[in-house]
Formats: C-alpha cells, sequence, structure tokens
C-alpha cells in the first residue's frame, strides 16, 4: 500500500483526480459520511491544498488488475473544518484508516476530529492513529459527537512507573494535564 497527497502535479489533471475522490467517498462512506461532508469536498479546489491546515490524501494498493484506490483522507483547517476519512470495505480493518490519519499528523502536526459516539470502528481508527478524547460535541442535528484530538506540542506520554497493584485494586489514569488529573 502507498499513501500519497494529492497535488496538482502528481496525478494528472484535478476533475479527474476530484471525481475519482468523490465517487469513491460517496460509494464507501454511504451512510456514514454526512450530506454536508459530501458538499465540502464537493467544493474543494486545487488551491485550498495550497493553504496551511489542508491535505488530501489517498491510499493505493496494487491488486491483480492494476492500482485500485483504497482509501481517502481529507482534512481542512487542521480538521476543525473539515476531516474525513473512508476506506473500501474489502481493505476496512487492516489499518488503512489510522495509517491516512498519522500521515496527516505528519503533513499537518496537529489534528482535530469528531466522531460520533455510535462509530465504534471510526473512534476506534483514531485511537490507533495516536488521537485522545479531548471533549463532547452536538452536530446541527443534535447527534453527540467525540472531540479527537492530536498535536505535535502534546507532551510525551510519561515512561511506565511500577506500582504494587494488586488484583481487585481500581486503577485510574488520566492523561498528563487533563483536568481530572488531581496531584499526589
Amino acid at each position: 500500500m502507498e499513501i500519497r497527497a494529492v497535488t496538482l502535479e502528481a496525478g494528472g489533471p484535478w476533475e479527474l483526480q476530484h471525481g475519482e475522490i468523490l465517487a469513491f467517498v460517496h460509494k464507501y462512506g454511504a451512510g456514514r459520511v454526512s450530506p454536508p461532508v459530501l458538499r465540502a469536498l464537493l467544493r474543494l479546489t486545487p488551491s485550498d491544498l495550497n493553504r496551511p491546515g489542508c491535505s488530501l490524501l489517498v491510499a493505493r494498493i496494487r491488486a491483480e488488475d492494476g492500482e485500485r484506490l483504497a482509501g481517502v483522507s481529507c482534512a481542512v483547517d487542521y480538521g476543525r473544518t473539515l476531516c474525513v476519512v473512508v476506506v473500501h470495505p474489502l481493505y476496512r480493518g487492516r489499518g488503512i484508516g489510522a495509517q491516512l490519519l498519522q500521515t496527516q499528523l505528519i503533513r499537518l502536526k496537529q489534528l482535530s476530529c469528531r466522531v460520533a459516539l455510535t462509530q465504534v470502528q471510526s473512534l476506534r481508527m483514531c485511537f490507533r492513529a495516536g488521537m485522545f478524547a479531548s471533549g463532547l460535541t452536538r452536530d446541527p442535528s443534535g447527534k453527540t459527537l467525540l472531540l479527537l484530538e492530536t498535536r505535535s506540542d502534546s507532551p510525551e506520554p510519561a515512561p511506565p512507573v511500577a506500582h504494587n497493584i494488586k488484583e481487585g485494586d481500581i486503577v485510574v489514569t488520566t492523561r498528563p494535564g487533563h483536568p481530572d488529573l488531581v496531584p499526589q
């Protein structure tokens, strides 16, 4: 599998690349990708791809019949305006979505996504990519969304500390700087 950024220089005319991506997202993101997200992808222009915080990636797999699109990821405004990942059903569960998000993070240095609480697989993908939950919000229809973020300026995880924990002990951990963290 190869993950590539979509650029004007990389893959031919924008209309063809954009059309292929839109058709892929419409077909394989059905029921999961909302109409406002599809409209935002439709309005995406080549000049948008040159703005800071905007990245469009494709994951391609070589198959017997040639190269095939396996996944797409788009982030606009570091994911605050738009963050979408769609993976072909044949390739789901293989870590492609998490790799697309990790590549977005490498390119953008920070990323934010909103995921419906009912989309467990999408939540799992975000956590595998290294994102953490930072809050709850609602979409315009009132559906509860989990806000997931990952930033390059977040502290490195502390090395594990040995504790004398016995079976039956209650263990509570929080990430450094989290409001639930109580200094000892």
